[in-house]
């Protein structure tokens, strides 16, 4: 049974995990529509044994993703210790180019990804309808919150909260921002002081957060912010490039900032440091599914396995990219997961961005909203 309401959804998720329990049943509340999944069930999570002997007999793994190569690096290496036989290959490439690359790559019967990573829920909706996704379950599902799996091969890798980001010499730590409303009244009694920067409406992380926001806050409330935010705001494409415009000092607080933050800002030695918004965070889903055309597909459903593991959960929390294993106990100490989320931020105000035509329906008014406070 999936969920109608992702708030709804993450709220008892995120009780559950801090109870150490699965989450149970789903919510009806609220007005998000949910994407149409296809009646024909998927196949049983495949026996480990048996992939194991099938993927000897295949030609590495081939995984296109958005997800910096820096981040995956930790996880594929793990991937490999546990599989030594398996080499894969990972290509960070644009949330476009993930999907476009593949495409064309098959459609000439030429070897391409075995397994797409993206945060990009329109290519996402388009692939599933299109075909792109292998209807493959893995194994320990029943460990994770049910929103996990999005239907027909599509899941949730990773849910990522939207943070915020400052650097530690232009904001003192008593003046750190907690939420929006906040930073939004200290830009507005002091704009020359308080330059900011974020996500591009054009990036897919950029649009989903800023469409988290307005499902949290409601959209009058985020327009009026955009509007104070939107003059003083240089936006990047890249997350890490506007990590570095912080460290340089061109800007003193990051309002829209990646999860995947939380693995590369201990990087810069205290020069920033991260926190989250108490009034709001959005969750965008970074997603993973496996090709329907996979040419070593026993290869890309170990893989798939190996991310929803406990191996797999805190290699990718101390990397930065959000565990959501129900009851998860970092082993190194790693901050990157739910659990410690529902610490800082009520799951009344956190909202996973679902993998919903609605995503779609509302990118032009939002992103045209958004540009027209930027000046542009």
């Amino acid at each position: 049974m999936r969920p109608k309401s992702s708030r709804s959804a993450v709220r008892l998720a995120l009780a559950a995990l801090v109870a150490g329990a699965a989450v149970a049943g789903c919510s009806t509340s609220g007005s998000t529509t949910p994407t149409t999944v296809s009646s024909a069930p998927p196949a049983s999570p495949a026996r480990a044994a048996d992939l194991v002997t099938r993927s000897h007999g295949e030609s590495g793994l081939i995984v296109y993703g958005n997800t910096p190569a820096a981040a995956m690096k930790p996880l594929l290496d793990a991937f490999t210790k546990a599989y030594p036989w398996i080499k894969p290959a990972y290509s960070q490439l644009s949330d476009s180019q993930v999907f476009s690359k593949y495409q064309s790559e098959h459609a000439q019967s030429a070897r391409s990804a075995d397994l797409l990573i993206s945060e990009s829920i329109p290519q996402f909706l388009q692939g599933r309808q299109n075909g792109l996704f292998a209807n493959v379950v893995p194994q320990g599902m029943d460990k994770f919150p049910a929103f996990t799996d999005q239907g027909q091969g599509v899941y949730v890798m990773s849910p990522e909260p939207v943070l915020v980001t400052w650097n530690t010499k232009l904001v003192p730590g008593a003046e750190s921002p907690t939420s929006y409303a906040s930073l939004a009244a200290k830009v507005k009694a002091d704009p020359s002081h308080n330059p900011l920067v974020s996500y591009s409406p054009n990036n897919p992380l950029g649009y989903e957060a800023v469409y988290g926001l307005t499902h949290i806050l409601g959209a009058d409330t985020v327009y009026r912010q955009l509007d104070t935010f939107g003059p003083h705001t240089k936006t990047f494409d890249e997350g890490l490039d506007g990590l570095q415009h912080l460290v340089q000092g061109g800007a003193s607080v990051g309002w829209l900032s990646s999860g995947l933050a939380q693995g590369v800002v201990p990087q810069y030695k205290g020069l920033i440091k991260y926190g989250y918004m108490s009034d709001a965070t959005p969750l965008v889903p970074r997603l993973i599914a496996q090709t329907s055309g996979a040419a070593s597909p026993a290869s890309a459903q170990l893989f798939l396995d190996f991310v929803f593991s406990e191996r797999g959960q805190q290699v990718m929390c101390a990397a930065g990219m959000e565990a959501s294993m129900n009851g998860f106990k970092p082993a190194t100490g790693c901050t990157a997961d739910l659990i410690d989320l529902a610490k800082h931020v009520p799951a009344a105000k956190t909202y996973l961005v679902p993998v919903s035509q609605d995503v779609v329906d509302q990118q032009k008014s939002i992103t045209d909203h958004w540009n027209k406070a930027l000046g542009r």
